[in-house]
């Protein structure tokens, strides 16, 4: 197996380690986004230095004893459980190329496990990281995919608003 990609992630990840989320949310559907880094006001609200959004993904996240709450949970459920990553830091983050699975370790031993999903188009975003230099890395079927972060908003709003896959439908409606 091609280790490159691995490595690729954990590095693009490792300025993350250490730095505590706050921000922590469930948006429309089970997307999930996590702030880390100091505030910044940018269209309307605030994001951290770095941005990361859990996006067309099945993610589950668990304490070290049970499941809290995975991409299937009743919204409420997915809220509750993503409220407790806010204030912890980042103590570790990997990446399973076999199965194109992300996960987050955060203190207290909380991880936040994400991967594609098992009807996934080629192109479809995993996750989305805005980064300081205003780039955004997306892992997509093919590996990482780099853009500059101001092209992106325009490509998101146009797919989030079409349900992004009349398949999962269902995920959007709570």
């Amino acid at each position: 197996m091609n280790m490159k990609l691995k490595k690729e992630i954990e590095a693009l990840f490792r300025p993350l380690a250490g730095q505590k989320a706050w921000g922590a949310k469930v948006g429309w559907g089970s997307f999930v986004t996590i702030e880390f880094g100091s505030r910044r006001l940018q269209h309307h609200h605030y994001h951290g230095d770095w941005h990361l959004w859990l996006y067309q993904c099945a993610w589950t996240l668990k304490s070290e004893t049970h499941e809290m709450a995975n991409s299937e949970s009743k919204r409420g459920l997915m809220q509750t459980a993503i409220d407790n990553l806010n204030d912890r830091a980042v103590m570790e983050i990997s990446f399973d190329q076999q199965q194109m699975a992300t996960e987050f370790v955060f203190k207290g031993n909380l991880r936040l496990r994400c991967q594609p999903y098992t009807d996934a188009q080629p192109d479809e975003q995993c996750w989305m990281l805005f980064t300081p230099e205003k780039q955004v890395a997306s892992l997509v079927a093919d590996g990482l995919r780099y853009e500059p972060a101001s092209d992106t908003p325009n490509k998101v709003r146009e797919v989030s608003g079409q349900a992004a896959n009349a398949s999962r439908l269902v995920r959007f409606e709570d």
